[in-house]
């Protein structure tokens, strides 16, 4: 099936292959939060917008958040309901693959508005933990 000198082809081939998936991780934010942080957080890590926000406001804000993020999550989900079937589709019968492939619907917007809204409530418990401001109750 493959001749001796196919070995090493074929592992600089998955090499290559492994390679092209790699990618540089991004640098990780200097550690303000944990028991054993390298500094403590201050006013000056914000920006003046944020700086200048009360308690109300951080917490209409993070309510703001927390309502679209329920939504963006609930689309996620559905399409995500939607796209396994397609892909059972697949599996079943060959022949209706290609239009069940492209039935299946990637959320990447979403997706990326969850990491900023994620990041942007990060910011906002840390912006409220430093300014002292009540706990938000949870939903």
């Amino acid at each position: 099936m493959f001749s001796s000198n196919s070995g090493p082809r074929l592992a600089a081939i998955l090499a290559l292959l492994l390679a092209g998936c790699a990618s540089e991780a991004p640098p990780l934010p200097s550690d303000t939060t944990s028991v054993d942080r390298s500094r403590d957080l201050t006013l000056d890590d914000f920006t003046p917008q944020a700086q200048a926000m009360s308690c109300d406001d951080i917490g209409a804000e993070r309510r703001q958040i927390a309502d679209t993020m329920q939504t963006t999550n609930a689309a996620v989900d559905a399409n995500r309901t939607r796209n396994q079937i397609a892909v059972g589709f697949v599996s079943f019968g060959g022949l209706v693959a290609a239009p069940a492939l492209l039935a299946s619907e990637s959320n990447d917007a979403e997706k990326d508005q969850l990491t900023k809204l994620y990041e942007r409530r990060d910011t906002l418990i840390k912006l409220a933990t430093l300014k002292h401001c009540p706990t938000l109750p949870s939903s």
